[in-house]
Parts: C-alpha cells; sequence; structure tokens
C-alpha cells in the first residue's frame, strides 16, 4: 500500500490520540500539523514527528503534499473546514460530528460529490472490531427480535473533563458545546445502528425514530449537560442519557442491547473491547474480546487507508460502506430533532441565513401590495412567512427581501419544531442578511408579517420579558428565548420597522413565503 502524506488540523486532546495511531500505522506519514496556537503546534509536531508545522489552517491545505486531512477543531467549524479540504483536493476524516446540523453536513457530503473526493465521519465505534461484533449477532437474531437499547456516555467536568477535554468548549455555546454532540452522539449512534441491524434480520423497524422525547437539564451558558432520551423505532425502544455533569464511574457508560432471546451487553460501547452475550434468563452464553492494538483510532485510519488504496486503483470512492454518507446524516437528522424538543440552538445556526438566491425583478405593480409600493423608494422591504404540520411537526420559513429592483429569497426547516419557531427564523434569516450586508445595513427597513405573535413579541412585549428576567406575565419562562434574543439584537442593530399584514389574503410576497416555507416542511413530511 503506498504511503501516505497527512496534515492534521488542530493540535489538541483529540489529535494527540489521532497522531498516536496514525504514527503506529505503517501505510501513513506524520506530515504536517496546523495549530492557530504555534507554540502548541511545535511541541505536537515535535512530539509525533510531523514535518511541518503551519499556523494557519489554509496554509496547510495548500500544502500540495497533503494527501489525507483530518480535521480535530472545535465542532462549530467542522463542516466550513472540511469542505475548504475537499475544495482542495485533500481526503478527508473529520471528528465527529462531521457537521452540527443536517444542513452543513449535506453541504460536506455535496461537496464531496462534485470533487469526486474521499471523505468519513470520524465515529470511531463503528469501526471498533467488538461493536461490529455486536451488531452482527442481532443482525443474526442471537438475541431475537430487538426490544429495547439502553445505552449511557454520563461523564462529569470535574473528572474526565479535567483530564482529557477542553472544559471551555464544552461549556461554550459559541462552539457547539454540550452534552449531545459531544458525548451524546455515542447513544444515539448505537442505537440507530442496532436497529437497522434488526431491520437487516427483517424486524419491522423505521430505520429513523417515529417519536422522540427528551428532558434536558442546561448549564448556565446555555448548553445541555444532562439529557435523558427516549426514541421509538415502531417496535424497538431506545432509553439513552448522556451527561456533563454527572458521573458515576463505568455504571453510566454501557450499552445493553435487549431481544426477546437475549441481552447483548457493552461496557464503555464507544469504545468497547468486550461484549458479553445473555440469555433472557442472565445466563452467559458466549463472549467476544478484542484489545485494541494502540488506542482504537487505528481502526478508522486503518479504514480510510484501505479506501484511498482503492482509489489507487483507479475506483472511485468518496465514503466508506462501513460508515456511509446516510448513515451518518441519520444519526445527525435525529440529534437534530432531539436539539428543537429542547430548544438548543447554536449562536451561528440563528444567525448563518444568507440570502443568494437572486429570483429575478420585481413583480410588476399590479402584483404588488400597495404600502410595499410606497416605501420601496428608498427603505428595503421585507416579507416572512413560517409554519409546521402538526405543531410540534416538521416546520419551514421562507423570505423574500426586496431591495434595489431585485427580489432574494431564502427558505429553511426544522424536523420537529413549532409554527412560532418557524416565524421567529424567517425573521432572523431576513435581518441577519441585511446585517451582513454592507451596503443595506444602514438603511430603513419594513417587515411585513402575518404573525402576530412576532410582531406583538418584538415590539411591545419583549420590554417586559427582559424586564423580568425573560418571565411572561404569568411568571413562567418565555417560549423560544433563545430566537427571541437572536431577534432582539438583530432588531436593535437594525432600523426596522414592523408592519402586520392579514395572511392568505392574496399579497404576492406574503403568498410566496408561505410557499416556500410549505416546500421546506414538506422535505421532513417525507
Amino acid at each position: 500500500m503506498k504511503k501516505i502524506l497527512w496534515g492534521i488540523l488542530g493540535a489538541g486532546n483529540i489529535a494527540n490520540d489521532f497522531a498516536q495511531a496514525l504514527k503506529a500505522t505503517d501505510s501513513c506519514i506524520c506530515y504536517a500539523v496546523a495549530s492557530r496556537d504555534t507554540n502548541r503546534g511545535k511541541k505536537f509536531a515535535e512530539k509525533w514527528g510531523f514535518e511541518k508545522t503551519y499556523s494557519t489552517y489554509e496554509e496547510l491545505l495548500s500544502d500540495s503534499a497533503v494527501q489525507a486531512v483530518y480535521i480535530a477543531t472545535p465542532h462549530m467549524n467542522h463542516a466550513d473546514l472540511s469542505i475548504a479540504a475537499l475544495k482542495a483536493g485533500k481526503a478527508v476524516i473529520c471528528e465527529k460530528p462531521a457537521a452540527v446540523n443536517e444542513k452543513m453536513l449535506q453541504q460536506v457530503y455535496d461537496c464531496a460529490s462534485q470533487n469526486n473526493t474521499f471523505f468519513m465521519e470520524a465515529m470511531w465505534t463503528k469501526f471498533h472490531p467488538c461493536f461490529l461484533k455486536a451488531m452482527e449477532w442481532i443482525a443474526l437474531g442471537k438475541i431475537g427480535e430487538l426490544k429495547a437499547v439502553y445505552a449511557d456516555f454520563c461523564i462529569s467536568g470535574s473528572k474526565d473533563l479535567s483530564a482529557t477535554y477542553n472544559t471551555n468548549r464544552l461549556f461554550d455555546l459559541e462552539l457547539a458545546g454540550g452534552a449531545l454532540l459531544d458525548v451524546g452522539i455515542y447513544p444515539v449512534t448505537a442505537a440507530l445502528e442496532a436497529v437497522a441491524a434488526s431491520v437487516a434480520k427483517g424486524q419491522k423497524n423505521s430505520l429513523m425514530p417515529e417519536q422522540i422525547t427528551v428532558s434536558c437539564r442546561k448549564y448556565e451558558s446555555g448548553v445541555d449537560v444532562f439529557d435523558s432520551i427516549g426514541l421509538n423505532f415502531g417496535h424497538t425502544i431506545a432509553h439513552l442519557s448522556c451527561s456533563l455533569d454527572t458521573e458515576c464511574g463505568e455504571m453510566f457508560k454501557s450499552a445493553r442491547f435487549v431481544g426477546s432471546q437475549g441481552v447483548i451487553e457493552a461496557p464503555l460501547f464507544w469504545m468497547c473491547q468486550q461484549i458479553r452475550l445473555y440469555s433472557s434468563n442472565g445466563e452467559l452464553q458466549e463472549e467476544y474480546s478484542n484489545p485494541f492494538k494502540v488506542n482504537g483510532y487505528e481502526y478508522e485510519i486503518e479504514e480510510f487507508c484501505r479506501c484511498l488504496n482503492e482509489e489507487e486503483k483507479d475506483n472511485s470512492v468518496i465514503q466508506t460502506p462501513m460508515h456511509t454518507h446516510g448513515q451518518s446524516l441519520r444519526v445527525i437528522k435525529t440529534l437534530d430533532m432531539i436539539r428543537s424538543q429542547i430548544n438548543l440552538v447554536y449562536p451561528f445556526e440563528a444567525t448563518d441565513y444568507n440570502i443568494k438566491k437572486e429570483t429575478g425583478v420585481l413583480k410588476e405593480s399590479g402584483a404588488m401590495h400597495q404600502m410595499e409600493l410606497e416605501l420601496f423608494e428608498q427603505q428595503i422591504v421585507v416579507y416572512t412567512d413560517g409554519g409546521c404540520s402538526g405543531n410540534p411537526g416538521p416546520g419551514g420559513w421562507g423570505c423574500v427581501i426586496l431591495a434595489d429592483g431585485l427580489q432574494y429569497t431564502a427558505s429553511g426547516g426544522e424536523p420537529n419544531t413549532t409554527n412560532n419557531r418557524m416565524e421567529l427564523c424567517a425573521a432572523i434569516a431576513a435581518l441577519s442578511a441585511i446585517d451582513q450586508n454592507q451596503n443595506w445595513r444602514t438603511r430603513s427597513v419594513v417587515v411585513i408579517i402575518d404573525s402576530q405573535y412576532v410582531r406583538n413579541g418584538i415590539t411591545s412585549w419583549i420590554k417586559a420579558w427582559k424586564k423580568n428576567n425573560w418571565h411572561n406575565a404569568e411568571k413562567q419562562p418565555v417560549k423560544n428565548r433563545d430566537l427571541w434574543e437572536v431577534l432582539d439584537d438583530l432588531n436593535s442593530k437594525l432600523d426596522v420597522t414592523w408592519q402586520w399584514i392579514k395572511g392568505h389574503s392574496g399579497i404576492y410576497y406574503n403568498e410566496l413565503c408561505d410557499q416556500l416555507a410549505t416546500q421546506e416542511a414538506e422535505k421532513y413530511s417525507r
């Protein structure tokens, strides 16, 4: 197998673990590392024998000698760096989660496809022999029909985190911190994989959860520090938990796959080196162990190199069959649905709305609303709308910006949300785009909206909410506070006037927003 020259973006704890396994893999050469902390990068390079050190990620990606890139930065920039690396022609393995939401992850996979370049999410559990054996036992029917999955990954900041993690990152909302994306992704992956194995056996289950229930405890910074999650797949129920503030040794770091005829126990399941098969009455039937050769990262590295070797044989390979892009998307979709239930939105998500699509010139005056005709000469006119099916349920939002004789649109959605959240997202999307446009942000803006909730909330109710520490007149916490805070910040920075209109009354741009929102909601209803 041809030697592969590796570059690593980031020089933190997990990058050190990866480098240890990389150095022990014969087909790999530790070539370059990039760290924004120059001293840390140099120490990392010296420790693991990397030839080059870069102080920016861009420098490493522009190095033509680098063939493969491992991304070990905080979650929030995984997608952007992955896309940049793919466009630079590098094969990429990105630490989990490869993106913080489905939209971003799909953009990564679209980029891999467009550039015909290999990309793999570093979900190391999926490559471990013991975990694979457990899934094989389920698919072979060794425990009968899969009835339940119990999986917990609970650690405490006062113990594990101080030794192995950057605690600032985990408790920082701006960096997509929290329990769910960092450790909760493992129980969710275990449940989805076990259900997929049961379906392969012929069991009637949905590959995606049909129902989700979540309870959450949040830290003062806004991140989730404890999540209790229930996933219903139709026949199999998963009971999962993850935590950053609750520690109980190995008791809450294991998984059990419960069937009609037996149970598979996997201690430290996300990095398990031993599994046990029990009968339904608790008698040990079979054991399987496979100690790591290095530290567990070697398995994903070996598979990555195998796939690149296939490329050398002129086979077009952009993903591994062991952890496909579709499987990764199922995980992030599920995490999105969980986050929507606990109102967990990262700040960069709420403002990451760029109106990019120019859809044409304005409609003729006969199709335009009179209010808009009077205002358009000097002001930017915005229409927004949002809604969902079921409330809560699959939802979408749409917005139109009318500026300088042109119209611009944007839309988005979520798999499980509410009408009010979608109305707020539409307004945030439009104002974010205006705020990010240097030529627009100094002009007055008129938002024409059919939601009394948003219009009254931003012009009147929010004053009392903030005065009462985000409690309403009934002294209850204000719903959708995360989005209200983002909208309030945008509304304060811009010169915005809010005007209400009746929805579905034949106003062209209001109807267009409704169509955009409906199309987005339908994506999650199929």
